[in-house]
């Protein structure tokens, strides 16, 4: 277990299930717009080996390239999946997309230098944070009194939206997998993935898998569970596995094995949690509940920054705001 599991483990998480192709169809299929997934023959579909997202920004993003053709055509699309790892909405989400886009088409033209034409782009954000998701326009974010005025001058574009506290987590037209995969994100950090984990172990096992993939979906997601909630406990793993006692014996051996590993890892980031809340409470008087909240699901490299900007933050907000 190397130490990108312990500091990257939504990515880690996310890109490993996506790797089901099962999973990224049954979405695509059924949860973008009605008007693109009548247009798109979903038989083509391809997920291309292609990420333009940079190492430094890969605790916030990953990214997932796919490319299907048009019903009765050649002319194809992109569709391009950009993951967002944080647990509140991204300002500059808008402005990271029109860079991979752009990056995209670049890429495009230089593989067919005699094209006349670009294929679309449909830019697709998958968020499973706590807040509420807040679309932010590029025009939105340039520093003039006057915004609007400069909107002539600024790229425009709409994107797609999965945000997964507002998405159907069992919708009847989902596979298991799916189903399973949407609920751990949107109950990871909560309280309430203890009531919910055995239901997930249920739906991975009617996924009907082999054997092995069941095995690896399931270690994949507990491991998961046990990187984000601290909450979660020996009882509760085991009260889930006896949902899926057949498997229960051989993945207990393994997740015990990553429980205690992890254990150290944790530890260290609830002692560096709890000086930073003693920091900002000396500073500001005390800690509101969604700075309490940001710093509880900080990782290493984050609360290391937030530890920094108490010293020059007007506020216990701009501990966690500040870049």
């Amino acid at each position: 277990m190397g130490d990108d599991k312990i500091n990257n483990p939504h990515d880690t998480f996310v890109q490993a299930i996506l790797e089901h192709e099962n999973v990224a169809l049954d979405l695509l299929q059924h949860e973008m717009p009605a008007h693109i997934a009548e247009a798109l023959d979903f038989s083509t579909l391809q997920r291309l080996e292609t990420t333009y997202v940079s190492d430094d920004l890969r605790k916030t993003y990953s990214d997932r390239v796919f490319l299907a053709n048009f019903k009765n055509s050649d002319k194809q699309a992109y569709i391009y999946m950009l993951l967002e790892h944080k647990s509140y909405s991204d300002d500059w989400c808008s402005l990271q997309l029109l860079k991979y886009m752009s990056a995209q088409w670049q890429k495009y033209l230089r593989e067919n230098p005699q094209a006349t034409r670009l294929p679309p782009i449909i830019p697709l954000v998958l968020y499973h944070g706590e807040g509420q998701w807040r679309r932010k326009e590029i025009v939105d974010l340039l520093d003039v009194n006057d915004p609007e005025s400069m909107a002539p001058y600024t790229p425009v574009f709409d994107y797609v939206l999965w945000d997964v506290s507002r998405m159907d987590q069992q919708r009847q037209v989902y596979r298991p997998d799916t189903s399973a995969f949407l609920m751990i994100l949107h109950h990871g950090r909560k309280q309430s993935l203890m009531d919910v984990l055995p239901t997930i172990m249920v739906l991975i096992d009617k996924a009907a898998y082999d054997k092995p993939t069941t095995l690896e979906l399931i270690y994949q997601f507990l491991t998961y569970a046990i990187s984000v909630n601290n909450d979660l406990d020996e009882q509760t793993i085991q009260r889930s596995l006896d949902k899926v006692h057949e498997h229960k014996e051989v993945v207990m051996t393994t997740i015990t094995k990553e429980w205690e590993a992890r254990g150290e890892a944790r530890g260290i980031l609830k002692g560096r949690s709890e000086l930073l809340h003693a920091l900002i409470e000396r500073r500001f008087g005390s800690v509101p509940p969604e700075v309490h909240d940001r710093i509880t699901q900080a990782t290493e490299e984050e609360l290391s920054r937030y530890a920094i900007n108490v010293l020059d933050a007007g506020s216990a907000h701009e501990v966690v705001e500040m870049r």
